[in-house]
């Protein structure tokens, strides 16, 4: 008997190698992806511009950083002292107004290098439900703990969502006509919205990737949020707060997306790799014994013999320290 609705992975034809740039911007899902390949040193900028949940303030966020546009200052707002900019995660935030204009044009000089360049931007879609000030009709990425009569609660429409998406994919044509999308859905649960809500929401998101996929054919879409409700159908998989998914579901969830989209030169590296990090994070009864030396040696000789595949000089720089200091 079956138990379970495994969901295979998908095998798709546009493979993510060594040598693959990308950069990963949405919900909080969107860490999770981008930190994990980060950590196998994957050429990959993650969420340069913090949680960012809806379609709209993605777009914002994006062309804001690729035309080089002055920081729009009727959209900031203050509390407790710190300022922040209503298009802006809150960890974007300044003691006045010029700091937290240049945290903020910081981070979009960043973003715009690694955006141009870029084999693949990977949006993760949080909800389609946005606020918008109601003075000016214009749509947030965070509240910033303001009053909430200042803002009035919409469903974003296909139509909007999708003009949206079209904008952020003509101006990286722009820079770069090789550019490829991923999208997918969070897999992160909105209930504050309602359980109601969140079903629309997530309907909502997921017509709109449908749509996408059909549209273009440099775009496709990762079932994150199928995996998450369907395959791994079991609060087990959840945190305390029955909302986010556990280690043990993003583990499962990365593996999906390993599957379908890493070549087997990327394969290859991370296993190797990841035999090195458990490696580096033992700890040893005597750092400074002989046979501790001898195994960060040949660590080192691997990392080397890595390092014309991967940068690792960081970390072989790091790792000589180590060895230098513990033979003197």
């Amino acid at each position: 008997m079956k138990f379970r609705t495994e969901i295979e992975s998908g095998h798709s034809p546009h493979k993510i190698g060594l040598k693959t740039g990308i950069v990963t911007i949405g919900s909080c899902f969107s860490d999770v992806l981008g930190d994990y390949l980060v950590s196998n040193k994957r050429d990959c900028l993650s969420n340069p511009f913090g949680t960012v949940y809806n379609l709209v303030s993605i777009q914002d966020l994006v062309l804001n950083a690729l035309e080089e546009k002055n920081m729009d200052e009727s959209l900031i707002t203050a509390h407790s002292g710190q300022f922040f900019h209503y298009l802006y995660h809150s960890s974007f935030w300044g003691k006045d107004v010029p700091d937290l204009r240049q945290k903020i044009k910081s981070a979009e000089q960043e973003a715009a290098k690694k955006l141009k360049p870029a084999d693949y931007l990977i949006i993760t879609l949080g909800t389609a439900w946005v606020y918008a000030l109601k003075d000016s009709a214009t749509i947030v990425s965070n509240c910033h703990k303001q009053p909430a009569e200042h803002f009035e609660k919409r469903l974003l429409s296909l139509e909007e969502q999708k003009a949206a998406f079209r904008n952020i994919r003509s101006i990286l044509k722009k820079f770069n006509p090789d550019i490829r999308f991923i999208l997918t859905v969070s897999p992160v649960r909105h209930i504050k919205d309602s359980i109601k809500l969140n079903a629309a929401s997530k309907s909502a998101l997921r017509w709109l990737c449908h749509e996408l996929e059909s549209d273009f054919d440099d775009v496709e879409y990762f079932p994150s949020f199928e995996i998450m409700m369907d395959d791994l159908r079991d609060y087990r998989f959840y945190k305390s707060d029955l909302i986010h998914p556990n280690e043990m579901a993003e583990e499962y969830i990365l593996q999906h997306f390993s599957e379908t989209y890493f070549d087997k030169g990327l394969k290859d590296f991370i296993i190797e790799w990841s035999k090195i990090r458990a490696s580096l994070t033992h700890r040893p009864f005597n750092p400074e014994g002989e046979a501790h030396q001898k195994l960060l040696k040949k660590i080192l000789v691997k990392m080397k013999n890595l390092n014309d595949t991967v940068n690792l000089e960081a970390e072989i720089n790091d790792l000589n320290q180590r060895i230098i200091h513990l033979d003197s």
